[in-house]
């Protein structure tokens, strides 16, 4: 049981560490895109780099399901496990939202500011802390489901459903808020994931590592299935946002795909896995001041060489943002 305990939380500082990685070089080749000329070589690499970081938002909250019914004591109050989760999450948020305002946005109206904090709205990355709070409030009224497949075939169709309506067949308006990507029943099937998982750890790791063959077809299908927008030409037939949204249905397979692959592997420890560790703990405070830093760079990039659509721009973009994050985080908790 120790044994895969301890695969277990490695599995987990894996998919966190890649995930962050993953959202940095999603919002720089995100800024690449929408400066860049549809065809060219920049664009086309870009394009390809964005589908393949997709997994990261959905292995995050795969995690935060996981992580949580693997931790939660049942039968305790509700409210002291709400505080406890808040306290790990709102105080540096809250935080970060005031210093965005300060730096980025320079905008002062409190009433909108107090407004923009609770839906997420002060920068566009933020979208994820409301969000994952409510799968905290939630949580506990759940827990008793989370390890029958039932309930994960059940969020699998609410989530698919929500995700092959509003990609195929709905235009969304900024006011249907129920159709936004905010909205938790498009991530409920990678909450309950991440909640089957966690309690059926043993079995599951079990299965996987003996199946790796397949799981990595299955892997690699899927990531086929990611580009395939960029091999068929469809990227070409439609805005930025529209072909490489996280809405896409095929991303759901995808991202799934990549929280078994690695859940497939037996790690063991070492100074990789050090540093992967490091990252790992970091992570939620590199989420929050990324987005922040790219700005910042992006903003004097463009000072300074006017155009910021190239390869050059993406590589210093991604590594600048990666270790800056880490050094202000690091600077963050010694103050």
């Amino acid at each position: 049981m120790a044994d895969i305990i301890k695969k277990r939380i490695l599995g987990m500082d894996v998919i966190r560490a890649f995930s962050i990685l993953a959202v940095i070089a999603l919002h720089v080749s995100a800024t690449v895109l929408y400066r860049c000329t549809p065809y060219s070589a920049t664009y086309n690499a870009s394009f390809i780099l964005n589908q393949l970081s997709r997994f990261c938002v959905p292995a995050f909250i795969v995690i935060s399901g996981m992580g949580l019914t693997v931790n939660y004591k049942k039968g305790g109050s509700y409210s002291e496990y709400i505080v406890k989760r808040f306290l790990r999450v709102v105080p540096q948020y809250i935080l970060w939202c005031a210093l965005y305002i300060l730096i980025i946005t320079k905008d002062f109206n409190i009433h909108e500011d107090i407004n923009n904090i609770i839906y997420g709205n002060i920068f566009y990355h933020f979208y994820y802390v409301p969000l994952i709070i409510e799968f905290y409030i939630i949580f506990p009224f759940v827990y008793k489901f989370m390890n029958k497949r039932w309930w994960v075939l059940l969020s699998f169709t609410v989530t698919i459903f929500f995700l092959m309506y509003t990609y195929y067949f709905k235009i969304v308006s900024p006011e249907e808020w129920f159709w936004d990507k905010k909205n938790l029943l498009y991530w409920l099937f990678y909450f309950s994931l991440g909640g089957y998982i966690g309690k059926n750890i043993d079995n599951i790791s079990e299965r996987l590592n003996n199946h790796r063959v397949l799981v990595s077809v299955f892997f690699l299908i899927t990531v086929f299935m990611a580009i395939y927008g960029f091999i068929s030409g469809n990227q070409f037939r439609g805005n930025v946002d529209y072909v490489t949204t996280f809405q896409r249905p095929v991303i759901l397979f995808y991202s799934t795909a990549f929280i078994l692959f690695v859940f497939s592997f037996k790690f063991k420890g070492g100074f990789i896995m050090k540093i992967i560790r490091y990252i790992s703990d970091i992570s939620y405070d590199i989420y929050l001041v990324q987005a922040g830093i790219l700005y910042l760079y992006t903003q004097y990039y463009l000072n300074k060489y006017i155009h910021a659509d190239n390869l050059s721009f993406e590589m210093s973009a991604f590594l600048i943002t990666v270790f800056s994050s880490i050094v202000l985080t690091k600077v963050k908790k010694v103050l």
